[in-house]
């Protein structure tokens, strides 16, 4: 029998477990990877994906409420869960500080990678994760949760981001806080991540 392999250690975990199969993890890199690029450390937390209850983006817009007045958060993705956001973003009273983008480009999605402060990434018990690898490359740190699988075999907590308790919106929001008050921080992060995936 040949040689198996996973795209990341969370799913050969699982094969393990469930059925008792060994394999390697064999990262690959994401689409996008060889074009992404940092060109500053903006306002805005840059979320990426489908907006679904197990990718927990709600989590960032309560944060968002309690994180200081200048803080921005873009969301790029469609989803089920788009109207109960605007909902909860306008319930939260930050309607003002939120982008719903939606569907975007190639194009506008490596320069919101290259504007953002950071990226957050906080999905439940995730496969692997591009989006991880894509904030990364374009030199980002990522905000991610504790239970969410595959980000975790990257993130390092105050190494290249931040690893929060799940559902803790105060955690989440002084993380946010402290990059856009040290945008040096958020670089060192960011650089720190981009080492970290560099040979994938």
């Amino acid at each position: 029998i040949g040689r198996r392999f996973t795209n990341s250690a969370n799913t050969r975990d699982r094969l393990r477990r469930y059925n008792g199969i060994n394999a390697e993890a064999l990262y690959h890199p994401p689409r996008l990877a060889s074009r992404l690029h940092c060109r500053g450390y903006g306002d805005f937390i840059l979320s990426v994906g489908r907006l679904d209850p197990l990718k927990r983006v709600d989590q960032l817009l309560r944060a968002l409420a309690l994180a200081g007045r200048g803080a921005r958060a873009v969301f790029a993705g469609t989803g089920p869960q788009e109207e109960s956001l605007r909902r909860l973003a306008a319930d939260l009273g930050i309607r003002d500080r939120v982008e719903f983008a939606g569907f975007v480009s190639d194009e506008r999605l490596i320069d919101l990678y290259a504007d953002c402060l950071a990226v957050w990434f906080a999905p439940v018990d995730e496969d692997y994760g591009y989006i991880t690898l894509e904030a990364f490359a374009a030199g980002k740190p990522v905000l991610t949760q504790s239970d969410s699988g595959g980000p975790l075999e990257f993130v390092r907590h105050e190494m290249n981001g931040f690893i929060l308790p799940p559902g803790d919106a105060g955690a989440a929001a002084r993380c946010i806080d402290r990059l856009r008050q040290d945008p040096d921080q958020a670089r060192r992060l960011g650089q720190n991540g981009r080492e970290a995936v560099g040979a994938i």
